[in-house]
């Protein structure tokens, strides 16, 4: 899945309006990003340094030191460890509740991130179970390559999250968040309409599947 679906569902199970929930919803909306945030970490290096994209893509995105980070931070143990510790904490007083919360509602966030990516994934998934194995799913279904149902995976995809836009338009009548909404549609049309539309090189459009999702 891409980054902002994944935003997106979280949120749609996990955020609640109101300023009671900041703590809860920031919990969420950070769980649900950080499993790709080494990913992102790693696009801005190659800025820095000037490395090219193809390298990136072909080269960083499936060695060490990077392919190590990135697969710590999609780790099913870590989070669910996580989770534990948030479930484990004393609920006494409010502010370790409110702390138990938090990590349980982050870990949980993060957890249906990682479950929402290990279907979808063919040759470019992630380690979800180190440090205890390096092992692999490997999906028949990619959420981005066309070889791989990816074209159908990627209109259902985006069919989804119109609904969650929807329905976070629905429940949050803070005009902050419908600015985030917003945004989050042009996330999905913006790639389409520069890389599609705008006749930029198809093999470049695959390569960004890995850039802009866990």
């Amino acid at each position: 899945m891409n980054t902002q679906t994944h935003l997106l569902l979280a949120a749609a199970l996990f955020a609640r309006p109101g300023c009671d929930n900041r703590l809860r919803n920031a919990a969420v909306v950070t769980g649900a990003l950080l499993p790709d945030a080494m990913i992102f970490v790693m696009f801005a290096w190659s800025k820095l340094v000037g490395a090219p994209e193809q390298e990136v893509w072909s080269d960083w995105y499936f060695n060490p030191p990077w392919l190590t980070a990135i697969d710590w931070m999609n780790s099913l143990p870590l989070f669910g460890t996580v989770l534990l510790v948030g479930w484990l904490l004393p609920r006494d007083p409010p502010g370790l509740n409110q702390l138990s919360s938090a990590l349980m509602l982050f870990a949980l966030a993060a957890i249906t991130h990682l479950l929402g990516d290990l279907p979808l994934h063919v040759d470019d998934g992630h380690a979800h179970f180190v440090p205890f194995s390096q092992w692999r799913f490997e999906s028949p279904v990619s959420y981005w390559d066309p070889r791989h149902y990816g074209t159908i995976a990627s209109f259902l995809e985006l069919a989804l999250g119109m609904v969650l836009i929807v329905v976070l338009w629905r429940r949050f009548s803070n005009r902050r968040v419908r600015v985030l909404l917003g945004f989050a549609v042009l996330a999905y049309a913006v790639p389409y309409v520069w890389f599609v539309l705008l006749g930029g090189h198809s093999d470049h459009f695959a390569a960004l599947g890995p850039a802009v999702a866990g």
